[in-house]
């Protein structure tokens, strides 16, 4: 009997909790549904000079679980591409693009591409086309809210064949070059038929088009945005780097000892020509996840150069990177969620400024 009345009083407390964080949720959503588009800045999270602060929006279980009003439609596309890793053999692969209710081809759009991490595939991040996951449904409820301007969405497969490679070292020996794959085939095969801000599919006008674009990943996708950080910043201007970091690199597995990933990336940037008022990266992972302290790790480092990454409060003078952790979040998908939630109204803030 004294374990009964022990379990009922686990069970009452428990329901108490998801009543009382389910009406603070509910009223946090009400209270920031703008309605049109509102560029107003966002409040981001960061970590202060002693990295002790943990502060970052849970992703509401209304926006994850619930689907928009105005849901925006996925379907695949197909391309040409070669095993740029390998043997050069010809390939088709394809991309799951999103686009917004509403999609209008006589108007411009931001984009931003994903990549998935170990495992994954082009359908990890938003679903198939006729299985959506519930990122999307955060997807959609930030644009209809007016958080976020409506884009246009690339998930993509670093895998040759669009099938996943037994890799005994989580992919790391092949990502190095799927830079090439995503400049010389997957963007030109999306923005030749989607409208963005790309006046035509040559390099310039993706190059011209940079303000517009971004990269984003999770995991080792994570690893491919830093990547592309420091070799395509002539094509994307924002990263979203999600619980991956360079020290998961093949470079940093060969040299343990003197790899230092900051280093890396601010020669990467100056000898692209670039400075630290051409890009805008916000970095997230879980307080749950196991990438976590290798994520902070690269931030500390990164936090040493602050000549070229100042992390602080979006908007504040001089500040080009955001740090975000969120609390209880693992490595998977609700994580990816979360880290999508906080990110993109950030980026897209400062792309509805340029």
């Amino acid at each position: 009997m004294k374990r009964i009345k022990v379990v009922l009083s686990i069970i009452v407390c428990m329901i108490l909790v998801f009543v009382l964080v389910g009406c603070g949720i509910n009223d946090d959503v009400e209270k920031q549904n703008f309605g049109n588009y509102n560029p107003e800045k966002p409040q981001v999270s960061y970590r202060d000079e002693n990295a002790k602060i943990i502060d970052n929006i849970n992703v509401s279980d209304e926006y994850y679980d619930t689907e928009a009003t105005k849901k925006g439609t996925l379907q695949y596309e197909y391309y040409n591409t070669y095993d740029y890793d390998e043997d050069m053999h010809p390939m088709e692969k394809y991309v799951v693009v999103y686009t917004p209710y509403g999609y209008d081809p006589n108007k411009q759009y931001d984009i931003m591409y994903l990549t998935h991490g170990h495992t994954g595939a082009a359908t990890t991040w938003l679903g198939y086309p006729t299985n959506p996951y519930e990122v999307k449904n955060v997807l959609d409820h930030l644009i209809e809210d007016g958080k976020v301007r409506p884009m246009i969405v690339v998930s993509m497969t670093y895998y040759d064949d669009n099938e996943e490679e037994e890799t005994r070292d989580y992919d790391r020996m092949i990502l190095d070059s799927f830079g090439q794959e995503i400049r010389n085939d997957i963007i030109p095969a999306v923005e030749s038929k989607y409208s963005t801000y790309a006046v035509s599919t040559h390099p310039q006008g993706i190059k011209a088009s940079r303000n517009h674009r971004i990269m984003g990943g999770f995991s080792m996708g994570g690893v491919v945005t830093w990547l592309q950080m420091c070799e395509s910043m002539d094509y994307f201007k924002y990263y979203m780097p999600t619980s991956g970091s360079l020290y998961w690199t093949r470079e940093a597995h060969d040299n343990r000892d003197g790899f230092n990933p900051a280093d890396k990336l601010t020669e990467a940037i100056i000898s692209q020509g670039y400075d630290r008022n051409d890009f805008y990266v916000y970095m997230s992972t879980g307080t749950d996840d196991f990438s976590e302290p290798t994520v902070s790790m690269q931030f500390e480092r990164m936090k040493e150069h602050s000549d070229m990454f100042t992390f602080g409060q979006l908007g504040d003078e001089g500040v080009n990177c955001s740090f975000g952790i969120g609390q209880d979040e693992g490595h998977n998908r609700h994580g990816r969620g979360t880290a999508l939630y906080n990110a993109l109204p950030a980026i897209s803030s400062l792309i509805g400024r340029e």
